[in-house]
């Protein structure tokens, strides 16, 4: 009797180790697995950048003036997961200037496009605000995102 009671205690903690370990490497698979999406959804969207930028560049004609070859959004989110999304949404809003000449782009009407206007990711919302801008053969936009109520009011994305 003694011998099966040992056996059973031998088996359930064989069985409870095992079950341990498969949910510890169930939780460190799963953090790598997190960190490599968030890697892929930044290189998709860095892809995607590229590729607009190559075919805004190529449609335009070489000239001495100065034109615009990229758009560089800042914006102070922490969730990195949302701030890629929010910069890819502005970004765009301005593909359209890409390969236009810098002094035909009005600075007001390009901090007009996403001043005080909503923005919907997955999670949240965001009223975005344009703190700076500056233009040379880079448009650089400053924005700061607040995190709004879900709430239903038009939305822009």
């Amino acid at each position: 009797m003694k011998k099966k009671t040992a056996l059973g205690y031998h088996i359930s903690g064989l069985a409870v180790g095992i079950a341990v370990g498969v949910l510890l490497w169930n939780l460190l698979l799963a953090g790598k697995i997190d960190a490599l999406y968030k890697r892929n959804r930044y290189l998709e969207t860095m892809v995607e950048d590229y590729r607009t930028k190559l075919e805004k560049l190529e449609q335009s004609q070489q000239e001495t003036e100065q034109t615009l070859k990229d758009v560089v959004v800042e914006i102070n989110v922490d969730d990195e997961l949302e701030k890629i999304v929010l910069q890819q949404a502005v970004k765009q809003k301005y593909d359209v200037l890409l390969g236009k000449k810098t002094n035909q782009i009005d600075i007001d009407l390009v901090i007009e496009v996403v001043d005080n206007r909503l923005f919907r990711t997955d999670n949240y919302q965001y009223q975005l605000h344009v703190d700076r801008v500056a233009l040379s053969s880079k448009l650089t936009l400053w924005i700061t995102a607040i995190k709004q109520e879900n709430n239903t009011q038009s939305l822009h994305y």
